[in-house]
């Protein structure tokens, strides 16, 4: 791949700032130069947005929508977001991926975005997909309810080893419009994690890969966001492999464990499952992580194989829906 992730997702960032009005958001330059989205904490926010931030997580070479209705039954359909990628593991595992932690000075965030190939550039994921960061920029997207200061921008700027006015950090809380789009968003995310980390599968054969997961409703409370937002790729997650295997290899097994409901601890909610890891986000069961549905296409043999469902009922728990029927 010839151009930059993080140059490909500066673009889009600076097509955001000069769109503001009309997004929703609120750029501003911190005294060491570098650029703040602010995407939900003070700003509104937008489905525009959402749809945008979204695409810069994945490095910005992938093809990111909103579905008007994304139907999960006959009897409730809501938006969603739709991914397609022809780079499946970089975009997600090297870019996507909720890979930095940061926690500095009370400061606390979860980092995406492509400035992970300079921070974690000894990353496995970039050798095998031949991928090299070249650019003396990073654009990095922050799950975060408070903007970040010059202290933290500089430590950012520091660890990924650019200067600070050419940083650019998006952010936006879980409990936002875009917060909701982006993790949503993420539903190939997980299911490539989960061949990658936990089945030890060559994720380079997979060769185009497409998701789509209904947005989750806004939440004012950030765990309650938290929850809802991760249930709704555990329960109404599609995800869609093209994956060209070796000669002989037979991927019904592997598409039999993908889908979140082949995990030990499916049943249980997000929330659930996060406050028996002591609320640590990184402490969680790593196969929960994972798309309700998936279909995965051999490429070589023709074959395709539908593993998981949705489950609509756990996840209009989650969504506290609440039915509400005339009667005439």
């Amino acid at each position: 791949m010839s151009e930059s992730m993080n140059i490909a997702a500066k673009k889009i960032a600076d097509k955001m700032v000069q769109d503001a009005e009309k997004l929703k958001v609120i750029p501003s330059t911190l005294s060491n130069g570098t650029s703040i989205i602010d995407c939900g904490v003070n700003a509104k926010g937008s489905i525009k947005g959402g749809e945008l931030f979204t695409k810069v997580c994945l490095g910005g070479i992938c093809d990111v929508g909103i579905s008007i209705p994304g139907d999960l039954s006959d009897i409730m359909a809501m938006p969603a977001v739709k991914v397609k990628t022809d780079f499946p593991a970089l975009t997600t595992l090297g870019s996507q991926k909720a890979g930095w932690k940061i926690d500095v000075n009370g400061y606390y965030a979860i980092g995406s975005g492509p400035a992970q190939t300079h921070k974690f550039k000894d990353n496995n994921i970039y050798k095998i997909t031949n991928y090299i960061e070249d650019s003396d920029i990073a654009v990095i997207t922050l799950e975060a309810d408070k903007l970040p200061d010059e202290d933290i921008a500089n430590y950012i700027a520091d660890e990924c080893g650019v200067k600070p006015e050419n940083l650019t950090i998006l952010v936006a809380p879980t409990s936002s419009l875009v917060g909701s789009i982006q993790i949503s968003g993420r539903a190939l995310e997980t299911g490539i994690y989960k061949m990658y980390e936990i089945m030890n599968f060559d994720v380079t054969k997979i060769t185009y890969a497409a998701g789509i997961t209904p947005i989750t409703p806004v939440d004012p409370d950030s765990l309650k966001a938290m929850g809802k937002t991760n249930d709704a790729i555990m329960f109404g997650g599609r995800a869609y492999y093209y994956i060209e295997p070796d000669e002989g290899e037979d991927l019904e097994e592997l598409a039999a464990n993908l889908p979140s409901s082949a995990s030990d601890n499916y049943g249980q909610s997000f929330i659930e499952l996060f406050k028996e890891a002591n609320q640590d986000f990184y402490k969680m069961p790593k196969d929960i992580f994972a798309p309700a549905q998936v279909i995965v296409n051999d490429m070589i043999t023709g074959q395709m194989f539908h593993t998981g469902f949705i489950d609509l009922k756990r996840l209009k728990k989650s969504f506290e829906v609440k039915e509400i029927i005339y009667e005439k």
